[in-house]
């Protein structure tokens, strides 16, 4: 699992510029485990390809910097990086899932009842990402294990507080009003 966008719902809104995120995402991808070592090894290959010794950080391979600074001297050579990463992502037996957020209207609908108090989106997401991916286990008579990305010690400290509140009470939302959320084959 990995984030997009600022996690603060109630940030004073920006300027609008195409490159301000006004949304919250968070989501990942399913992989069932007898299908693992196949996508290890697929990925393997694609940072032995390119010389990759580091994490595949999509902030930084989508503005080229950091680690991915290298995108900027040749772009055919970026294009190829990022057709065969396409090739590669689009290659594994995995299923995308994420919650993505409006962050303003998030901040709308929440602001009336619990003013500055609200959750930070990231508590919101991981609760409504994780209960879908384990609807959608459930219903494949599979056990579901999440892996957030690691990040600051602060970040990670929040996930596993959030994941460990969802394993010790369940779900934070009643369940009529995320029944609908369930994949169709689930209701």
């Amino acid at each position: 699992m990995d984030d997009s966008g600022t996690r603060s719902p109630n940030r004073k809104p920006l300027t609008y510029s195409r490159n301000a995120r006004e949304f919250f995402a968070l989501g990942g991808i399913l992989i069932n485990e007898e299908d693992e070592a196949a996508a290890r090894k697929i990925y393997a290959e694609f940072c032995s390809r390119w010389s990759i010794k580091y994490p595949l950080q999509s902030v930084e391979i989508r503005h080229r910097r950091d680690r991915f600074s290298w995108l900027n001297r040749d772009r055919l050579e970026r294009e190829r990086f990022m057709s065969d990463l396409s090739r590669v992502l689009l290659s594994l037996n995995a299923l995308g899932l994420a919650c993505v957020i409006d962050r303003p209207g998030y901040d709308a609908r929440y602001r009336q009842q619990y003013g500055r108090q609200q959750w930070h989106l990231c508590r919101t997401a991981f609760s409504i990402a994780v209960e879908r991916a384990a609807n959608y286990a459930r219903s494949a008579d599979r056990k579901l294990r999440v892996m957030p990305e690691c990040s600051n010690k602060a970040d990670d400290e929040k996930l596993l507080r959030y994941y460990n509140d969802l394993r010790n009470s369940g779900p934070p939302f009643a369940a009529a009003s995320s029944a609908h959320y369930f994949p169709p084959h689930c209701r």
